[in-house]
């Protein structure tokens, strides 16, 4: 990997992560719970992440691909904290929504991300 790519990687992560900043700031503004924000940016994430893989782009476009999937796409998505608020919610939420969250990050980021890859091989064939 170069240092072209590193570079491409570091701005990419820093674009993601604010991008996920600002879905929790958009989620506190209008009252939703911070879980929304942290479950819209996985799910989108997943499907982007998709999209490239099958439009080609991890063969095809290595600088490209690690700029969106790597960097923007990776510091968008977030598993820690998911995690952090998988553990805090058993104390403020129902588990009801919990488990709805658990299974709607899991199956939705498996279901968004075959979408992605289909809807990218439709693209190219």
């Amino acid at each position: 990997m170069s240092l072209h790519t590193i570079g491409l990687v570091g701005a990419g992560g820093v674009i993601g992560t604010l991008l996920r900043y600002g879905a929790g700031l958009f989620a506190a503004k209008y009252g939703k719970p911070a879980f929304l924000a942290t479950l819209a940016v996985n799910l989108i994430g997943c499907f982007f992440i998709g999209l490239l893989i099958g439009l080609g782009w991890h063969e095809k476009h290595e600088a490209g691909y690690s700029f969106a999937a790597t960097g923007i796409l990776g510091g968008l998505t977030t598993y820690s904290t998911l995690n952090v608020q998988k553990a805090t919610m058993r104390e403020t939420a129902s588990r009801l929504t919990v488990w709805t969250y658990l299974i709607a990050t899991y199956a939705g980021g498996v279901l968004l991300t075959a979408a992605g890859v289909s809807v990218g091989y439709l693209i190219t064939t």
